[in-house]
């Protein structure tokens, strides 16, 4: 089978550090060629020449330095993108999260009578609020009527092109019934740990991983410093690039204590090493889709404590952790509690990772995809095939 992702960067496949969307994105890229596909990701950020990567083709789908400035979308980048998804003539077409370009690559797949789908990153993507995400704007009440008007152009255009809404929990999946929107919750990747990683000394008992580099987004930094400074015999390790104006001043809170260590930017390798060298995963953000770090955490044999998410409900349905449903001092008292408990993290980690094995392992995740992919047809009663065909 020839399957299209679209995204924003190919730094998940060139070993860049990378959000959580696109590391999502490149992990189903190079475990759909590992099962003998041929997958290619174009990427609307990526403006080297077409390198194959993994078993992956990485195009770009434009030449960033193209284009007239205010003409650029309309008169060449998107024309451009659909030329290059054209060519591509894939069997399927994935796009994820809230992004200019999602309603331009559902269309080109209808149009070939391909399946289109349309992955979720976040809660948000479901929310005119996603707007705002389109352009990177601000929180003033300008920015957000601005917002707006690109969640109608853009976004809530893509939620109804696509031939199915891939959904990552049982929240979203909710709000896409009620709005009568076709979906299917496929599980998150995530990759099988090396074996060393699972032997590393813990030199920290806690991990917080997450980047914002921009106004609009918010991880819970702010949170993250109270906790922080609310329990001063802990030791936190903070990797992420914080560099918004809006996060300054809890990042200088940070600075400031001698229980956190501040790491900075980190490969995904990098990553991986820090929170195996840690006892608990912890989240403060107000909103996710499925938490990377969570997975990840997981996969490692790491309890998560939360300030608010709790996909599908699996830190109380399945006790793959805790989560404090937005109350900071219950959440410092949960943590507390937690790292007082060597019985109950030995007993969360290795349930942990017998979930994450059997619900989303590669193999898992691609085979939903794969039998989705083979379930779902385009409405269009001519396809581009058949008229090529005629």
């Amino acid at each position: 089978m020839r399957i299209c992702l679209v995204g924003v960067r190919g730094g998940g496949l060139l070993g860049d550090a990378i959000g959580g969307s696109e590391k999502q994105i490149a992990l189903l890229a190079r475990h759909f060629a590992r099962r003998g596909h041929d997958v290619t990701l174009v990427a609307s950020m990526y403006g080297g020449a077409d390198v194959k990567v993994d078993g992956v083709m990485l195009r770009a789908a434009w030449d960033p330095d193209k284009g007239l400035r205010w003409l650029r979308a309309p008169a060449y980048r998107f024309p451009n993108l659909k030329r290059v998804l054209l060519g591509i003539d894939a069997d399927l077409y994935y796009v994820r999260g809230a992004t200019p370009f999602s309603f331009s690559v559902l269309k080109v797949g209808r149009w070939l009578g391909s399946p289109a789908l349309l992955g979720l990153a976040s809660d948000r993507d479901l929310h005119p609020d996603s707007g705002r995400v389109l352009f990177g704007l601000g929180a003033s009440r300008s920015h957000r009527a601005l917002g707006y008007m690109a969640w109608l152009g853009f976004q809530r255009r893509a939620l109804h092109a696509a031939d199915v809404v891939v959904v990552q929990n049982s929240g979203q999946a909710a709000i896409c019934a009620a709005r009568g929107l076709p979906h299917a919750l496929i599980p998150s990747i995530v990759e099988k740990p090396p074996e060393e990683l699972l032997s590393q000394s813990l030199d920290y008992d806690v991990v917080w991983v997450g980047n914002v580099y921009r106004t609009r987004r918010s991880k819970g930094v702010d949170e993250l410093a109270r906790l922080a400074q609310s329990l001063p015999a802990v030791r936190f390790a903070v990797v992420g690039m914080l560099k918004a104006a809006t996060v300054q001043a809890a990042v200088a809170r940070l600075h400031a204590l001698t229980n956190v260590d501040l790491l900075g930017a980190m490969t995904n390798a990098e990553t991986q090493r820090c929170i195996a060298r840690s006892r608990v995963v912890v989240n403060t953000s107000p909103a996710e889709g499925f938490s990377n770090v969570m997975l990840e955490g997981w996969a490692l044999g790491k309890p998560a404590v939360t300030l608010t998410v709790n996909p599908s409900g699996l830190l109380h349905e399945e006790g793959l952790g805790r989560c404090a449903d937005g109350d900071p001092d219950v959440m410092a008292s949960l943590l507390r509690a937690a790292l007082q408990d060597e019985a109950w993290l030995t007993v969360v980690g290795q349930r942990a990772r017998g979930y994450v094995r059997s619900v989303h392992a590669a193999d898992v995740v691609c085979a939903r995809y794969e039998q989705l992919a083979a379930l779902t047809s385009s409405p269009s009663n001519l396809t581009l095939r058949e008229r090529r065909d005629v």
